[in-house]
């Protein structure tokens, strides 16, 4: 996990020396200064001012710089001038030290402002607050307790408890004095001033003697391991503290110039600035230095800071900023090696590193020396292509058009192949587990079973191709890469390699898990197995460029040499994409800013990587030899880890626009959101790479490594932001960075509208259904006012003509009986006549009560015929019962309808013509038929009478309206038996819903 803490703590000698760092990881072995990875910042590069006076860092990791143009930021990338409140009120401008606080606060000591203490809410001068005027602040501390101390051009000062205090006597402070306090082990201070050297402890300050020939004390410093230096005008000195006494000095190191800051590192190294005399490192191993001559931008080393990645950071009096950084590739240097072209790069099974170079010969790396390696009889800008070694131990070389070198320990041979020329080479060189010698040229495979090349006695294989690279599989057969294919080589035969993405192959590498890989020249990389190659996607996370070379490392890293950098991926990545598992993997580039001498690694000689036994790993660049430094690789690097810096709406991306806060709320106006985020990497914040993802909104994480993500039109609802860094071509394991976010919705899309539209809606349907109930009963009383009118109308015309017409037949009936009897024929016409007459006046009289009758008509048939039969039916003589037998159905009216006029027409005829005592109306439903039966106990009639017979005329017209429903009709009468008038109708499978419940009602106006 990435730690942080303030660098106020790091300046603090009593938490330097309580600063632990883990001592199970074995410390890398220290490397020459001049393979430090150096970078540059001036004020063309954004930095605001050259003169660095003092570098802090705070809790977030980035770093803090204080120059004669106030205080800035610097996160690896990007320098920011730090925004003050109310700071344009206390005229800061030139500041020489900075000091994060315990609380997120931030000490500010100005050249001639006095010390200024920033929180959240504004910015306070403590000195003016005290009385001390324009002071110039030559740096400050915290001590174990938490007391600030401030060296001043006065003095000394003290402020704790918000009180500012002098310490009395001890002289002023110079301008170049800027490494001033230490902490004793015994909670007292040490302290450097123009005066020398001073002890304070709760009982006084005292004076500290220091040998007169070191010169005056000019800085003091507790480093890591807890010893004390001091810095003279002449030396470094090492303190040996002694209980109850002044310590005695020891001479570490003899300078030219004044000593002006100490530092030290992880590696136990002490770092010392110089004042015009540069900069040196202090170990166990001795002394070193760097100056101007050697590429230091100054000098004068004006401060010195160790960051929280063990980089050292160089501000200079005019210099700017640089930093040193033990990057994870070196260059190969030595005397007298400063090869023009570096080509091969083959470690041997002794440990010796073979260099071959194209115009200066070969190198040999034993036992750390290198040295060049005189070939009899080798010209000696020959271009060197390939060196390999055969299970004898014996080194071959192969040239460019001189035929072949071997070295068996003590002597060099010369062998030819009888093919060398100008346009010739011998392009690849590999010694089988038979001991047979593998000889790749620019126009065929040459293999010698014996070992030995020669003119004669080889087996020859792809003639006239241009062999590229070897490579033995585990199964013993050979792969050939060519400029026109790969081919597989087994017991003879030659096989080639199908569906190949290029036929022109550059590289062949072989993995811990057994895959072999082949890089061509359109980039990537394919897995051969058998006779066919299996491409990896193009957008699965590999670099698209050209691949040249392959190592793997004790870590699990793959190496890859490209033209534009080394490549490092995850073995088992690989190896998992290859397989399907992973669908996507993540690769670090490294490049020249990284130690190498050049990005190229594109070099056509084989091989151009190789790694020693010792783990160390050599690759050639087009300007040189790249080793891999013993940081690289033992050093355990700590991951990035991410945070959230703030938030900005729209366009506005200015860092000073940020927001911040524990909750991010979005108004529904704000169309755009930009999330900001970091991940303070010092060391190389290039190759940090971040994921970020809104839960609830994206699908997935979205890779990038950029530092800010942009979302428009977030739908409204809660989601939360989250974010992760790595270094790239790392697992995702460093923890989570989030923050809750609510897009709030436009009040249309809130409950509450929606609430209000419900309730709006409800209100507009109810005024609605109210208007459209009024207009229905305005309508049905115009609709009732015409029935009544239509009523009115027949009645006191239809029916009165109906009455004057029957009044007439009767007399006419009268006159004709007592008339002879010849005429009983115009009788019975007028019988006939009269007949109809009553039946018309009965169907007139129930058409007008079925027009003036408004209320509300059922499909319950018993209802229905009750009503019509008591309202013009009911003789006090006659007992009219009903009874009903099984469960109502509903009926359709008109169903309903003609069924009452059928009982209406039957106990009217029993009425009239029957004479009876009682009538009976039996309703019976079946399961599939409803019988309606009417059944009077009157005079009868003869069934041998027809219909048309004088009383019963209606019994047609019952018929039709029975035929008209689907019923069946059917009258049975006797004399002085009654008469018993039947329906019959059927339906279909009853519906249980059909059946009469208490709601079941219909509403019916008529037919």
């Amino acid at each position: 996990m990435f730690r942080r803490c303030t660098s106020g703590l790091l300046l603090t000698l009593a938490l330097l020396s309580a600063r632990a760092f883990p001592q199970a990881t074995p410390t890398p072995a220290p490397i020459d200064l001049a393979e430090y990875q150096k970078q540059e910042w001036q004020v063309e590069d954004g930095l605001p001012e050259s003169n660095v006076r003092m570098i802090a860092q705070r809790a977030d990791g980035t770093l803090l710089l204080a120059t004669f143009s106030g205080v800035s930021t610097f996160d690896g990338q990007t320098f920011q001038r730090l925004a003050m409140p109310n700071a344009a009120t206390m005229n800061i401008d030139a500041v020489n030290a900075v000091l994060p606080g315990l609380a997120d606060d931030l000490w500010i000591g100005t050249d001639g402002a006095g010390v200024i203490h920033q929180t959240a809410t504004g910015a306070v001068n403590i000195s003016s607050a005290a009385g001390h005027e324009n002071e110039r602040i030559r740096t400050m501390v915290f001590d174990h307790d938490g007391t600030l101390w401030i060296a001043t051009q006065h003095g000394i000062l003290r402020y704790r408890n918000n009180q500012l205090e002098t310490v009395p006597n001890v002289g002023i402070i110079g301008g170049d004095i800027t490494t001033v306090f230490a902490e004793d082990l015994h909670g007292g201070m040490y302290f450097v001033t123009s005066s020398g050297l001073f002890h304070w402890t709760s009982h006084g300050v005292t004076h500290v003697s220091v040998p007169a020939q070191f010169g005056e004390p000019t800085s003091v410093y507790r480093d890591r391991s807890s010893h004390l230096w001091l810095g003279t005008m002449h030396a470094v000195l090492e303190a040996n503290e002694r209980s109850g006494q002044e310590p005695a000095f020891m001479q570490r190191m003899q300078v030219a110039t004044q000593v002006t800051i100490l530092v030290s590192d992880r590696q136990h190294n002490l770092w010392i600035g110089t004042k015009n005399s540069g900069l040196f490192r202090l170990n166990s191993e001795g002394s070193s230095g760097w100056s101007t001559t050697d590429g230091l931008p100054d000098d004068t080393v004006r401060t010195l800071f160790i960051d929280d990645e063990d980089n050292l950071w160089i501000g200079g009096l005019t210099g700017g900023l640089s930093r040193w950084r033990r990057a994870p590739f070196a260059m190969l240097q030595a005397p007298d090696f400063k090869p023009s072209y570096s080509a091969v790069a083959f470690g041997d099974s002794k440990g010796d590193l073979w260099l071959g170079t194209w115009g200066q010969g070969v190198f040999r790396q034993h036992n750390g020396v290198i040295t060049p390696v005189h070939i009899p009889g080798m010209p000696a800008r020959t271009p060197i292509r390939t060196i390999t070694e055969d299970k004898h131990g014996r080194i071959w070389v192969g040239t460019w058009f001189d035929g072949i070198y071997s070295f068996n320990g003590e002597t060099w041979s010369h062998h030819q192949l009888g093919i060398e020329s100008p346009v010739n080479a011998v392009s690849v060189l590999h010694s089988d587990r038979q001991g047979g010698l593998w000889v790749g040229t620019y126009t065929g495979l040459h293999y010698f079973r014996s070992g030995i090349p020669a003119t004669t006695g080889g087996e020859t294989y792809l003639p006239s191709k241009l062999v590229t690279d070897l490579l033995e599989d585990t199964d013993g057969s050979i792969l050939a890469a060519t400029s026109t294919g790969l081919f597989r080589i087994l017991n003879g035969q030659v096989m080639t390699i199908r569906e190949m993405p290029h036929p022109y192959v550059l590289s062949l590498s072989l993995d811990s898990y057994g895959n072999v890989w082949a890089g061509s020249r359109t980039g990537g990389l394919s897995r051969i197995t058998g006779d066919r190659a299996f491409p990896l996607p193009n957008d699965a996370g590999l670099p698209s460029m050209p691949i040249y070379n392959m190592l793997e490392d004790a870590h699990g890293h793959l190496w890859l040499g490209t033209s534009q950098g080394i490549v490092r991926i995850l073995a088992s990545d690989l190896n998992d994409l290859s397989t399907g598992k992973l669908q996507r993997i993540s690769s670090t580039l490294f490049i020249k800013q990284d130690g190498m001498p050049s990005s190229d690694c594109s070099g056509p000689s084989r091989p151009s990587a190789t790694r020693l036994p010792n783990g160390v790993m050599y690759f050639a660049t087009s300007k040189g030899f790249a080793r891999t430094t013993p940081f690289a690789e033992t050093a355990t690097m700590a991951p990035p880890t991410a945070r959230i810096t703030g938030w900005t709406f729209g366009n506005d991306t200015r860092a000073e626009s940020l927001l911040t806060g524990d909750r991010v709320v979005i108004d529904p106006s704000e169309g755009e959101i930009n999330f900001r985020f970091d991940a303070s990497r010092l060391s190389n914040p290039s190759q940090t790479e971040f994921r970020y993802r809104l839960t609830g909104y994206d699908s997935g994480w979205v890779t990038t490594h950029s530092r800010y993500a942009r979302y428009r039109r977030i739908p409204a609802g809660t989601y939360t932001f989250e974010v992760q860094a790595r270094v790239g071509g790392d697992p995702w394991m460093t923890p989570v960075a989030s923050i809750s976010v609510r897009q709030r919705p436009h009040f249309y899309a809130t409950y509450t509208f929606y609430l209000l539209v419900g309730m709006l809606v409800f209100f507009l349907g109810a005024h609605l259904y109210t208007r459209r109930i009024r207009r229905v009963k305005g309508n049905m009383g115009i609709v009732l006012q015409e029935r009544n009118r239509i009523a009115r109308e027949c009645h006191d015309t239809l029916m009165a003509g109906f009455a004057a017409i029957s009044w007439q037949l009767e007399t006419a009936s009268r006159t004709l009986d007592k008339d002879a009897h010849e005429l009983t024929d115009a009788k019975n016409a007028c019988d006939m006549a009269r007949s109809m007459v009553s039946h018309c006046q009965a169907e007139a009289r129930r058409i007008i009560w079925d027009l003036r009758d408004t209320d509300e008509v059922t499909g319950v048939l018993s209802q229905a015929l009750s009503k019509a039969i008591s309202s013009h039916y009911k003789q006090e003589d006659v007992e009219t019962r009903m009874a009903v037998e099984g469960r109502e159905i509903l009926l359709p009216p008109a169903s309903v309808h003609h069924l009452v006029c059928i009982g209406q027409e039957a106990v009217s005829n029993a009425l009239r013509h029957g004479q009876p005592k009682s009538i009976l109306v039996h309703l019976r439903y079946d399961e599939s038929a409803l019988k309606m039966v009417i059944h009077d106990d009157g005079v009868g009639f003869s069934q041998d009478r027809t219909g048309t017979r004088r009383g019963h005329f209606g019994l047609l017209v019952m018929e039709e309206r029975a035929r008209k429903i689907g019923g069946r009709f059917n009258v049975e009468s006797a004399l002085n038996r009654g008469t018993e008038v039947s329906v019959v109708l059927p339906y279909d499978s009853p519906d249980p819903s059909r059946r009469l419940s208490d709601t079941d009602v219909i509403r019916w106006i008529g037919l």
